[in-house]
């Protein structure tokens, strides 16, 4: 079994599937699920996945919920039921004007130290392939 990760073992991690959400839309989980399959398929060669591990911002515009759905449909379509899907939620970050940084799990949140909105959002926004594990050939 090997596990490959951001750079660690194949370049194509360095560059993996960087995917944000700019709207929403029925369909728009399906797009993203699919462009991760594919970078993962292709990263994989011809070797089974295993697992893919997703790390999911905040403020993605991406449901969880929804892109599981679609990449187990889209997993047995391409004939790998049973992959193990992993989407782990990561919180927005942000630097308040005040010099506070701070998370929260949702855009509408004030500034625990001046409770002033005027911020950066410096995490919190993509949606991102973090690593697969394959089976040895």
């Amino acid at each position: 079994m090997q596990v490959f990760e951001n750079g660690k073992s194949r370049p194509v991690f360095a560059t993996s599937a960087l995917l944000r959400a700019t709207y929403f839309s029925p369909m728009h989980e399906y797009s993203v699920a699919s462009a991760i399959m594919n970078t993962a398929l292709s990263a994989a060669g011809k070797r089974p996945v295993r697992t893919l591990t997703l790390r999911n911002g905040a403020l993605s515009g991406v449901f969880a919920e929804s892109l599981s759905m679609y990449l187990e449909m889209i997993s047995e379509e391409r004939g790998m039921s049973g992959m193990r899907i992993e989407i782990v939620p990561e919180k927005a970050r942000f630097k308040c004007v005040c010099g506070k940084e701070y998370e929260s799990d949702t855009f509408l949140s004030a500034c625990p130290s001046c409770n002033g909105y005027e911020r950066e959002i410096i995490a919190g926004k993509e949606c991102r392939l973090e690593s697969i594990e394959v089976d040895d050939e």
